[in-house]
């Protein structure tokens, strides 16, 4: 298969100025069973698209009859056909953060699923382990919290799942944005406006064992990640827990799989994707980020070996003296392995400072270990 065979044109479209209410029977008409490809059209022309993810957050929740579709606008960009590479495309799913990428088509568009290019790429994991491309930043909730405490965390942490635990810490389920669109917020968009508040304080108290997926879709860190996407594709879903004795101790997601996608792809000792959120950057602040983050790894450079970073940068909606509150997620890809923290500040380069401080002291502290286990073997060798 040809990496064009996977362009579709199976999408619906949305103007701007339309309110989110009319989004609920498009997600409802396209099913469980289709990728949900929705476009957004601003005088004629497609601008971007709308995640079902965003319809989880903010306005969306408070009232979807009076909140424009272009207030949850994406602006993404787009390849056209005669420049279309299985990089470029992987590069556009991370930075866009979206489950399908806009090709463009001599005048239409196209778009190109995750799912299907996450299959088109499987040949490059058969031999890759989980362990090697799964992240231990997760959030879990236990079987018994609200699905507002669990929204309120999705909120927080800028994340789109959560791992649910029974008691004992042992993964019983995952609740996930879409989890909460097709069984909160669209039963809710039914009611009337005039019942819409109680509807709200009923529904966001339920608790999140009555909602979540399960049972989980659970691996091993020594599985091949090949046969992880085979699972995701068998079973419509966009995660695996990692679990050892049924405590998770890692997830696999789409995102994961792509970013190691592009680390296979780079050649150069430094590669810095930058992944934006309501925040621009313009080339100075690009070259002084590229500065601290060159600086950290030279630091660490003979440990690290070949490095990929990304940086995620998200701006909140709260401000101090002009300056925006910045939160800051750097995760470094290396030879030892994944290495990622957050930090969060007023102003971009404060809260990167805080991500790097922290994200030192990691690669510090597993430097250390490493130093450690390699005294322990000598002496275990020597006494023997």
């Amino acid at each position: 298969m040809e990496l064009q065979d996977l362009i579709r044109e199976d999408y619906f479209v949305i103007n701007a100025e339309e309110t989110l209410s009319k989004l609920f029977p498009l997600i409802e008409k396209l099913g469980k069973d289709r990728a949900h490809a929705i476009l957004v059209e601003e005088d004629g022309e497609i601008v971007g698209v709308v995640r079902e993810k965003d319809l989880i957050r903010g306005r969306a929740l408070k009232n979807p009859h009076e909140t424009k579709v272009k207030s949850l606008l994406v602006r993404t960009g787009a390849i056209d056909l005669k420049e279309l590479t299985a990089e470029k495309v992987a590069r556009r799913f991370v930075e866009d953060a979206t489950p399908f990428v806009l090709v463009k088509l001599n005048g239409k568009n196209g778009v190109i699923y995750i799912n299907d290019f996450i299959k088109f790429i499987k040949p490059n994991f058969e031999k890759i382990k989980v362990r090697e491309v799964m992240s231990d930043d997760f959030i879990t909730v236990r079987r018994f919290d609200t699905i507002a405490k669990a929204l309120s965390l999705m909120k927080k942490t800028g994340t789109d799942r959560v791992i649910v635990v029974d008691e004992n810490g042992k993964v019983i389920g995952v609740l996930t944005g879409k989890d909460v669109i097709d069984r909160v917020i669209s039963p809710r968009k039914r009611a009337r406006m005039g019942d819409v508040s109680g509807e709200k304080e009923k529904t966001l108290s339920i608790m999140v064992e009555s909602i979540m997926s399960s049972p989980p879709i659970c691996v091993k860190a020594m599985d091949s990640v090949a046969e992880v996407i085979d699972l995701m594709a068998e079973n419509r879903i966009s995660s695996v827990v990692v679990e050892k004795d049924g405590i998770p101790e890692g997830i696999v997601m789409k995102r994961d799989v792509l970013e190691y996608y592009l680390k296979l792809q780079e050649k150069k000792e430094l590669a810095v994707q930058f992944i934006l959120q309501n925040v621009e950057i313009d080339d100075f602040d690009r070259e002084n980020i590229l500065k601290d983050i060159e600086r950290f790894l030279r630091k660490y450079s003979q440990y690290l070996g070949n490095t990929n970073v990304y940086v995620y940068l998200k701006k909140q909606r709260i401000h101090y003296r002009n300056l925006p509150l910045i939160t800051a997620k750097v995760k470094v890809w290396s030879d030892r392995g994944l290495f990622m923290a957050t930090g969060e500040s007023w102003g971009i380069e404060f809260a990167l400072h805080v991500a790097l401080e922290k994200l030192e002291r990691e690669v510090q502290k597993e430097k250390e270990l490493e130093e450690e286990r390699k005294i322990e073997k000598i002496a275990q060798e020597f006494f023997e």
